[in-house]
């Protein structure tokens, strides 16, 4: 049993090591849910379809920039059967977080008083929000063993309410922007670590 148990810690320091020590995770869902954030909370009509183009458009980036900074270093594994299926499910997972924000997007628009029903003086959608991005990112965390993902969903958690009081009456840029920054921050503070930490094997190294 002490043997599985350190097998299994093995192969989850290894994954970490190589899929999300270097930062670029951070760094790719950071900017990539700004413009989400913005498109909740604006009404330009084209924001939805803005930040779909800019996910999507970072995408192949953000392979790229795994496959020329993190192969070389660190090489790369294929994940195992487990693992898989925990890919799987996160896949399943992202899917059922996207109907359930457009859901909740959607009900926000048409339920009028009932969405903005007051709870300890902030309309109830606002703390709807808050749960869901503590329960989505609680389970990402989870299926794909990246802990750090729920203190962002917590940080979102906390300002999502606290916009109710201030962008509301304010109209500045939402303060759940503030957690997508420290992703992204902390991102580019790992991905420095991590260039440093593993620099380019030289040609006799690698002979």
């Amino acid at each position: 049993m002490s043997t599985m148990s350190d097998l299994k810690k093995i192969e989850v320091n290894t994954f970490q090591m190589i899929f999300l020590s270097d930062g670029l995770l951070d760094i790719y869902l950071g900017l990539t849910l700004i413009p989400y954030i913005t498109w909740i909370y604006s009404d330009w009509a084209w924001s939805g379809i803005l930040n779909g183009v800019v996910f999507v458009l970072f995408f192949p980036l953000f392979l790229y920039l795994k496959k020329r900074i993190v192969a070389p270093r660190v090489g790369m594994i294929k994940p195992g059967p487990a693992r898989r299926r925990k890919m799987n499910l996160l896949v399943l997972a992202t899917i059922l977080a996207v109907l359930v924000t457009i859901a909740m997007i959607v009900f926000t628009g048409r339920a009028g008083g009932a969405a903005s029903r007051m709870v300890a003086g902030i309309p109830m959608v606002f703390w709807a929000f808050s749960l869901a991005a503590v329960l989505i990112t609680s389970i990402v965390a989870w299926l794909i063993d990246w802990p750090r993902l729920i203190v962002y969903g917590l940080l979102v958690a906390i300002t999502i309410p606290v916009d109710a009081v201030y962008f509301l009456k304010s109209g500045r840029i939402p303060l759940t922007v503030i957690p997508m920054l420290v992703m992204v921050g902390t991102g580019i503070y790992m991905l420095v670590r991590f260039l440093r930490r593993y620099p380019l094997p030289q040609m006799g190294e690698m002979a």
